[in-house]
């Protein structure tokens, strides 16, 4: 690996500077993995593949960058971007297990990359294995850092790998967009944090977050025969494409989104759980506020909270525009969580209290479709049919993306040992029936129904 003290060095983002807090509290940052595995039906030139995964690391400096955290030394922490050096690439031959289908055996393999690890040290911060069935059907996984990768970002991989493929194949350069790298926006941030739209934005947030508290309920005592030896539990719920629709539908009555119609429900659960009725969601946000960085790779996604107060709303209605208003007023007023969580502590102190539980709640959106990754006859994501429970570092993770028929699937993992499972499953199916009353029933009265 080249020498880190000869390359080029950028401040740290807020988001990897919180990253460098966690590792020196403990965390594992070799586990903090993104993943991705993508099925391929069709022939693949080999060599143009291993070229287009070496493309995407010198066009994304996050990818040949390693982070210096100051753990051992106490020293500053930083960032250092490298030369480009070739993607660890390899070809197997895979072949399903006795009674095993194409399918399990793809989605085998994307279960276990979630398993392993990648150094925060070494680069390039990608490696890839592509796996043949035969020779028109593969899978290719992907694994690299979310330290470098984040959800956002790996749909932009996913694009350019697909446009530097076939630029290869057929011996001309890809049609991409010029990219910004990530220290730069490292850099502005730091420079914007510094400026007075931010002492405004810092004025804003003690202001919304005085007196309140996050949704952290206390944790409950569950025995080992109750966790059944589970490490980590999960419940799934669904939306069909009927129900998503009367969503759609009641969001576009108060112009807003499916999102907000989520939160609201996300909002009514948290006051039926806790009696709170301002209990604040933390909620992933991709922290793209300038668009000139949509077409970088790196690590932007952040967290905010939103605390939408029911004690004014009369309908669902009511609460609807309330969780609205929470997210305009979030997205207008865009602070890294290091900050707001130093700027704040009363607000965060549930965090820091062990007998509470994290909650992250989250909707994930594709920003690339799948029409933007074909490279070879027919490529799709492989995705898991029956969703496995992951280590989230001790948070439980509300997670909820469309599906391809117009529905939306929701996930609830959460450590076994601290919630049982029946509570997790009624608290998915309150969610569930919450979203339903707000999309059918928007002018009832919601305390009627909680």
């Amino acid at each position: 690996m080249p020498d880190v003290e000869e390359a080029a060095r950028y401040p740290l983002s807020a988001q990897l500077a919180m990253c460098c807090a966690n590792e020196r509290d403990g965390f594992d940052m070799s586990k903090f993995i993104a993943v991705m595995a993508l099925r391929i039906r069709g022939p693949v030139d080999s060599s143009a593949l291993r070229g287009a995964l070496d493309d995407l690391v010198v066009r994304h400096e996050s990818l040949r960058t390693v982070l210096a955290c100051g753990c051992d030394d106490g020293g500053e922490a930083y960032q250092s971007v490298l030369p480009p050096v070739p993607v660890p690439f390899t070809e197997q031959v895979l072949v399903p297990g006795p009674g095993e289908s194409r399918e399990d055996a793809a989605e085998e393999l994307l279960v276990k990359l979630h398993a392993e690890s990648m150094p925060r040290t070494e680069t390039p911060l990608l490696r890839a294995v592509l796996y043949r069935f035969d020779d028109r059907d593969a899978v290719l996984t992907v694994l690299s850092s979310h330290l470098a990768v984040d959800a956002w970002s790996a749909g932009i991989l996913r694009r350019d790998l697909a446009a530097c493929y076939r630029a290869r194949v057929r011996g001309e350069a890809p049609e991409l967009p010029p990219v910004r790298s990530y220290g730069e926006y490292a850099a502005q941030q730091q420079e914007g944090l510094a400026g007075e739209r931010a002492r405004a934005v810092r004025d804003f947030w003690k202001a919304e977050l005085a007196g309140g508290r996050i949704f952290a309920p206390a944790a409950e005592e569950v025995g080992s025969a109750d966790r059944g030896g589970a490490v980590y539990g999960n419940a799934v719920f669904d939306l069909d494409e009927r129900e998503m629709g009367a969503v759609r539908a009641v969001a576009r009555s108060v112009r807003g989104t499916p999102w907000h119609v989520l939160v609201a429900a996300g909002v009514l659960l948290a006051a039926r759980v806790t009696g709170v009725p301002d209990a604040a969601l933390m909620t992933n946000t991709a922290a793209r506020d300038d668009r000139s960085f949509y077409d970088t790779v790196g690590f932007f996604a952040d967290v905010l909270p939103l605390r939408v107060d029911l004690s004014g709303c009369v309908t669902y209605r009511d609460v609807l525009l309330s969780a609205r208003r929470a997210c305009l007023d979030a997205s207008r007023h865009p602070l890294p969580h290091r900050v707001l969580e130093q700027d704040n502590p009363d607000f965060m102190q549930p965090r820091a209290q062990p007998e509470n539980m994290m909650f992250l709640f989250n909707y994930a959106r594709a920003v690339v479709g799948d029409d933007d990754i074909q490279f070879a006859g027919r490529v799709e994501q492989v995705t898991m049919r029956h969703e496995m429970p992951l280590d989230r570092g001790g948070f439980c993770i509300w997670a909820m993306w469309d599906t391809p028929s117009g529905g939306l699937r929701g996930c609830f993992e959460y450590a076994p040992e601290r919630l049982r499972s029946g509570t997790a499953e009624r608290w998915t199916a309150d969610f569930a029936a919450l979203v339903s009353h707000l999309a059918t029933h928007p002018d009832q009265p919601w305390r009627d129904e909680t």
